[in-house]
């Protein structure tokens, strides 16, 4: 009985990966070389950006849906704090930015709605990307209002231009990335690592300390 349960967890993780893997992953490695063919929706983001991360589950209900509806379109994403270079010639102003490349070439960016994957699919629909069934289906959907685009200009954190990027924002931005992204992709389990870490080399410098001052009483009696 126990083994079947161990089977069940370890089959509903695969799936909940496999899910997760529907988004592609575009780095300075292999971004030009995927977005040069076809149609891309691509999210430019940061992993500490508050915005960033309460679309990320919409994120992948997105791409979980345009595989299964087996769309034209392959949704993916990049961190801005790995892959700086790919977002500085994207010419990306704020996190997170959504982007509808077609052929290596940028044709329009997102500034509707973030609460639902339905609205994403509304606007691609909009773009002639989908197909005519598709489109079809999704005509129903609102098309981005002006106020809904004036919510995502708010909703984006701004980025600063690298010229006047100063040394303690790096550092900032590279101490959040490593809370969100190293050891694991788990915040809370990160948070609990880097605490065990800094409580075991405080009390590793106390032993030292101690042991140091113990010596010296030695030598003194």
């Amino acid at each position: 009985m126990r083994v079947l349960e161990l089977l069940v967890v370890a089959v509903c993780l695969q799936a909940v990966q496999a899910d997760k893997d529907n988004i592609v992953k575009l780095t300075k490695f292999n971004f030009d070389e995927n977005v040069k063919r076809g149609t891309w929706m691509v999210k430019f983001y940061a992993p500490w950006c508050s915005h960033c991360q309460r679309l990320k589950p919409i994120w992948e209900k997105l791409a979980d849906h345009a595989v299964s509806q087996e769309w034209p379109v392959k949704i993916a994403e990049v961190d801005c704090t790995v892959s700086k270079n790919i977002c500085q010639k994207a010419n990306v102003k704020g996190f997170p930015e959504v982007v509808l490349i077609t052929d290596g070439k940028p044709k329009g960016k997102y500034k509707g709605e973030v609460g639902s994957a339905k609205a994403f699919e509304a606007w691609l629909s909009k773009q002639g990307v989908l197909g005519d069934s598709t489109a079809a289906s999704s005509a129903a959907a609102a098309a981005p209002s002006e106020k809904a685009e004036a919510r995502w200009q708010e909703a984006q954190e701004v980025v600063r231009p690298t010229a006047t990027a100063t040394h303690s924002k790096a550092i900032k931005a590279m101490m959040q990335n490593m809370l969100y992204r190293f050891p694991t992709e788990s915040l809370v389990t990160n948070i609990y690592a880097y605490f065990f870490v800094t409580m075991s080399s405080v009390v590793f410098f106390y032993l030292i300390a101690f042991q140091m001052l113990e010596e010296e009483h030695e030598k003194d009696s």
